[in-house]
């Protein structure tokens, strides 16, 4: 069987490795936790670290002596940012290893492939996926088993404008983004939506670019070109860097609206010219209980954490939660995660709607970039909650 840990990947796409946690090796009287992100793909920063969060939270209550004297056992595969990976992955987890719950991917072509799966099992997914189509059928309706555990796109995108707007005072904007990225899409959509419902606020200038694009000074000169108060640049970290960058290298020195990717490490990767990039982010970098988690984790592993890291935590303490208080039978955790209210998580107040499976109500914290390090501005939901 699979177990968790350190992964070494094999061709089945599970990671196999020894077992951590209060125990060495599986038991049938272990609690299991599925955890199916990319391990060594080309999302794996984000992968590894949703999982080296979740263990950690695992490790804590093992450390405790377990839920009610079981061992949680954390059973990682490695979909290697591969969808077929993943489906036989998924499959596997829900029959042979018995898993309470999934710990589901935050890339959107993964949780997309995963969503119509779940059906035909009662094991709920707590999954990342900005883009709605993660968790919501074609009709609007929930998948039964599929719970977004972040704020959705459309929910990130209108908290960025609305910021914008609102708190900054911006009001024509340009757009640069990845066409082939399902993230970038859906939050270009949802600030697209929102920019259109603030008064005397508008875009000027949309320009898409390819999955291999290296070179954005001609697009970002058309953009500039129309004289934007910022520009909204909801892209993955190494194409944020270049693009900041070349930014500031043709005279750009305005705002740059991005985001969850420009949280740390970004300012640190991309250098002076980050400063004046505005971020949204699940976490609060200077909150204590953060900071004490970041500290222990760097020490522990030599790794800084970012917040992919307390996404993990959260979910995986939150189905840990429900284990203690339901049992362990997948139906009811599910049944328990689509009523949870107001648990506190390092991530926020994580309260989620039963008719959308989606957070309610969860604020995000808005940062601007000064002097390479994150300023903290304060936290945000959506306006009309």
């Amino acid at each position: 069987t699979a177990a968790c840990g350190t992964a070494e990947t094999s061709s089945s796409g599970s990671a196999q490795g020894s077992a951590s946690g209060s125990t060495a090796s599986a038991s049938k009287d272990d609690i299991a936790i599925g955890c199916l992100q990319d391990i060594t793909g080309t999302t794996s920063t984000m992968g590894k670290m949703v999982q080296a969060g979740a263990q950690w939270a695992v490790d804590d209550i093992n450390k405790q002596g377990g839920i009610d004297g079981h061992n949680v056992r954390l059973v990682t595969y490695d979909t290697k940012a591969d969808v077929q990976e993943a489906i036989s992955a998924f499959n596997r987890m829900c029959t042979t290893d018995k898993v309470v719950a999934v710990i589901g991917p935050p890339v959107a072509n993964i949780g997309i492939a995963v969503a119509p799966l779940s059906e035909q099992y009662k094991v709920p997914v707590l999954e990342f996926a900005l883009d709605t189509r993660a968790n919501l059928k074609d009709d609007g309706t929930a998948y039964k088993n599929m719970f977004l555990m972040q704020p959705s796109a459309k929910q990130q995108g209108a908290i960025m404008a609305n910021f914008a707007v609102k708190e900054r005072n911006l009001k024509k904007f340009g757009i640069i983004f990845n066409q082939s990225n399902a993230y970038s899409v859906s939050l270009v959509d949802a600030f697209n939506a929102s920019i259109k419902t603030l008064s005397g606020a508008s875009v000027a200038a949309q320009v898409p670019f390819q999955a291999n694009d290296k070179d954005f000074k001609t697009m970002l000169n058309k953009i500039t070109s129309q004289n934007v108060d910022a520009i909204f640049c909801p892209n993955y970290t190494q194409e944020l860097i270049l693009i900041v960058q070349q930014a500031r290298a043709i005279g750009f020195d305005k705002p740059i609206i991005c985001g969850l990717d420009a949280a740390p490490p970004f300012a640190s990767l991309c250098g002076p010219e980050a400063d004046g990039v505005v971020y949204i982010n699940n976490i609060s970098e200077k909150d204590p209980k953060t900071a004490e988690v970041s500290k222990a984790y760097k020490a522990k592993s030599n790794v800084d954490v970012t917040n992919k890291f307390f996404l993990g935590y959260d979910v995986a303490s939150i189905v840990m939660k429900e284990v203690k208080e339901v049992g362990n039978d997948p139906a009811k955790v599910r049944d328990a995660i689509e009523t949870l209210k107001g648990y506190e998580g390092y991530t926020g107040n994580i309260t989620i709607d039963p008719k959308t499976h989606q957070t309610k109500g969860l604020k995000m914290m808005m940062t601007v970039i000064e002097n390479q390090k994150g300023n903290e501005i304060r936290r945000y939901s959506v306006p009309e909650e």
